[in-house]
């Protein structure tokens, strides 16, 4: 037997079978609104990874090129370091600029934090500010979590001649530049495999700048 609504006119199959309908597209409609948002907050968390990497080799290039010796005083000290097979070297420095947000002199300290018990992993940089009224308050800054070494080079004269080294402390002269690199995983741990994230492609060139100030 056939049973029909008296206001439309429909069976009841033929209203089940367009609720049916209505609910499949209503499911397909949120798959897609779903998948635009993923999509979008996908978009929106690739831009700021590669406006943090931006901004990290930007500051980078600031500090190293901003290197002085402020009258003499803040002795600029560049330590090779490692942990079993990982670069971890160090760099202390007074720097003319603290960067885009930091302005006036700093002193500035970068170093591989890997202390579980420390709030920051990776690269971190340290910046004090330098004023008449004695050192401000430090602000450290997490630059890359996922490098996982810290490498520095300085260009330097020795016995007239210009070379890279590892080290150089010195209380009254600059490296002529400074190389720095920041390690992946692979790299610091001679294939060592981990599933932790990769270093962005920005940070993994090596960031080689000429030190402004002038040397006697």
């Amino acid at each position: 037997m056939t049973v029909r609504s008296r206001a439309s006119g429909f069976t009841l199959v033929e209203l089940l079978v367009a609720l049916v309908v209505a609910g499949v597209a209503v499911a397909i409609g949120y798959a897609g609104l779903a998948q635009l948002s993923d999509a979008a907050a996908l978009s929106r968390a690739s831009s700021r990874s590669v406006i943090s990497s931006a901004s990290a080799r930007s500051e980078l290039r600031t500090w190293l090129s901003s290197a002085t010796l402020m009258d003499g005083t803040h002795t600029f000290r560049g330590v090779h370091g490692t942990i079993g097979p990982v670069h971890a070297d160090e760099l202390t420095m007074a720097v003319s600029t603290g960067g885009s947000l930091r302005r006036g002199p700093h002193r500035l300290r970068l170093w591989l934090d890997v202390d579980p018990l420390t709030t920051q992993e990776g690269p971190v940089v340290e910046l004090v500010p330098i004023g008449h009224g004695g050192p401000g308050p430090p602000d450290t800054l997490e630059l890359a979590p996922s490098a996982r070494g810290l490498a520095l080079r300085y260009l330097v004269t020795v016995d007239g001649r210009d070379r890279w080294v590892d080290e150089w402390t010195s209380p009254s002269q600059l490296p002529h530049a400074v190389e720095l690199r920041l390690l992946e995983v692979e790299a610091a741990t001679l294939g060592a495999a981990d599933d932790r994230p990769r270093l962005p492609p920005l940070l993994a060139m090596p960031v080689t700048v000429r030190v402004e100030l002038e040397r006697e």
